[in-house]
């Protein structure tokens, strides 16, 4: 009787430890479970879901800025090597004198490569930073978003890829009996980013409005000296440059871009 006795108050007792340990476990989790509701109730999130929420979206806009960079990349490689002269080593002259030193370049590119870098260079930093205070910034911020829009990233994504492409297109249309064709595709470039520029404004965006009016400005210049090559100074097209209009194009095209790019400095390099 003794034996048994002791052996239910054996049972009893477990039975109260391990019914004490229940409810602790239930009171943890009802205390966590609060927790969280407060967290999300005040727009937060746990520390670890935030970080790895950060990182991961930080990963998604980088992999995108890759995309265009890399075809950016291949149109300024492009372009360097549409402007050096290819010859073979036995016909290269020996660099004995200033001018030999610059004999491997065209001459005839080397003033459509100076406007095609002036305009690379504002186009890469400028994607590249709206796309940071966009999609990264207000992720460090105290009360940083749980999620960012696909649709508008991937739209980013497709306009910043086409204009690359048009860089390439001009990085081949560099030398100066085409620069009809390089000052064209400026067009549709700076057309093509007025829209996008125009849609993210609407859309609530932060892009810079002098952007707008630079674009829509220089496609009425660049319209202009093009139509006036083409309609209103007759020459044999087949086989003259009209220079008058090459180095007037040239020189417009580099005093604005040098104006327009150290008036937005600021903007592009500041993070």
């Amino acid at each position: 009787m003794e034996l048994g006795r002791k052996m239910g108050s054996a049972k009893l007792d477990g039975a109260r430890r391990s019914g004490g340990e229940t409810l602790e476990q239930r009171r943890q989790g009802l205390s966590t479970g609060i927790l969280m509701k407060i967290y999300r109730h005040g727009g937060l999130t746990p520390l670890k879901s935030e970080r790895m929420t950060v990182d991961s979206m930080t990963e998604i806009v980088q992999n995108i800025q890759s995309i265009y960079t890399i075809v950016l990349a291949l149109a300024i490689a492009e372009a360097f090597n549409q402007t050096i002269k290819a010859a073979a080593p036995e016909e290269e002259k020996h660099a004995t004198t200033l001018k030999n030193w610059f004999d491997c370049i065209h001459p005839s590119r080397s003033m459509s490569l100076i406007v095609f870098l002036l305009l690379a260079v504002p186009f890469f930093q400028g994607n590249q930073k709206y796309l940071y205070l966009q999609y990264i910034e207000p992720l460090h911020q105290p009360s940083p978003p749980r999620s960012m829009s696909a649709l508008w990233l991937n739209f980013d994504c497709l306009i910043f890829s086409l204009e690359a492409g048009l860089f390439f297109v001009m990085s081949r249309s560099l030398s100066a009996r085409r620069w009809q064709q390089f000052y064209a595709t400026v067009v549709v470039l700076l057309l093509l980013d007025f829209i996008w520029a125009l849609i993210e404004k609407r859309h609530g965006a932060g892009v810079p409005g002098e952007w707008l009016w630079f674009d829509i400005v220089a496609v009425m210049v660049l319209v202009a000296i093009i139509a006036l090559d083409w309609f209103f100074i007759p020459y044999e097209r087949g086989k003259e440059l009209n220079l008058y209009c090459y180095w007037a194009v040239s020189l417009v095209a580099i005093i604005g871009l040098t104006y327009g790019y150290f008036y937005q400095l600021d903007y592009l390099i500041e993070y």
